[in-house]
């Protein structure tokens, strides 16, 4: 059958094929095919079209102010499709695990347009507590098990467990988990966590992932239990959300401007940038 007329990100299913088979071909998992075609079973018929890519949206990045919940959060909408978005960990200039850095100086990079605070880390000695890999290079092994990847060409997931982070682009290792497969998870406890400040109330940061696609960023002032911001981002549409850093961590900047100031510096912090070309850090003046 000829493509022309078949727009991009889509495929005609051919005799023999089935909805797993092109999940392993096309890298998405049956789950996700089902949900870009609104399909409410596995079954698939020769000559149907079928998108093997979320479908594509408007917008870069935005900012979305609104409450959830009744819960007042900022929400930084990120559309890793569009081709001049990208995500990165921002360090201190002397580099990780060399001193902390507040947030908005952290945030002194063109073509930047927001940044949210980063994972745990040592309070003396400002290590990350996490794995931390970036532009492809592992810098921390840490001992959380839980983190946002990110590869090359922008696919983004939640994994758990020892990995070696071979062909990723990015990895941000935090937690705990708050929701997974859309449904609210928090067991601190199962994945290590032993400090009762981590299920306490307190201002948090997270992040969740819509699609592999579609990330959404969010930091709140209100005090909250992990169950209560597992069903903000539940609400927002994440299917997978894990906790940043929080208490006088949690941070956010939106083009320049602090709208959440932290309390303390920090080991490194999240950049979402738009632009072509390679970022760099502004002179200061």
């Amino acid at each position: 059958m000829s493509s022309r007329g078949i727009p991009p990100g889509v495929v005609v299913v051919k005799p023999g094929e089935y909805l797993s088979l092109l999940g392993k071909r096309y890298g998405a998992s049956v789950a996700q095919l089902r949900r870009w075609n609104g399909l409410i079973s596995n079954t698939i018929h020769p000559g149907q079209r079928l998108r093997i890519r979320p479908p594509a949206t408007s917008f870069s990045v935005k900012l979305v102010t609104q409450p959830v919940l009744k819960v007042p959060v900022l929400a930084v909408h990120v559309n890793l499709a569009h081709p001049e978005v990208s995500i990165r960990p921002l360090l201190p200039p002397p580099g990780v695990g060399r001193g902390g850095e507040v947030l908005q100086r952290l945030a002194w990079r063109t073509r930047l347009v927001a940044a949210i605070n980063g994972g745990y880390f040592h309070p003396r000695t400002f290590w990350p507590a996490g794995d931390l890999v970036v532009s492809g290079r592992q810098l921390v092994k840490g001992s959380i098990q839980t983190a946002l990847a990110i590869t090359p060409d922008k696919r983004a997931r939640v994994m758990v467990g020892p990995q070696t982070w071979r062909g990723y682009e990015t990895v941000i290792a935090n937690g705990p988990y708050i929701l997974r497969r859309g449904r609210l998870v928090v067991t601190p406890r199962a994945e290590g966590y032993s400090d009762p400040a981590i299920w306490g109330r307190a201002r948090r940061s997270a992040v969740g992932v819509v699609n592999e696609r579609y990330l959404i960023f969010v930091s709140t002032k209100m005090e909250l239990t992990l169950s209560e911001l597992g069903k903000v981002m539940a609400k927002l549409g994440a299917k997978e959300a894990i906790v940043l850093d929080g208490g006088s961590s949690t941070g956010l900047v939106w083009k320049g401007e602090t709208l959440i100031r932290p309390g303390r510096a920090l080991s490194y912090g999240i950049g979402i940038f738009l632009g072509a070309k390679p970022v760099g850090q502004r002179a200061r003046g």
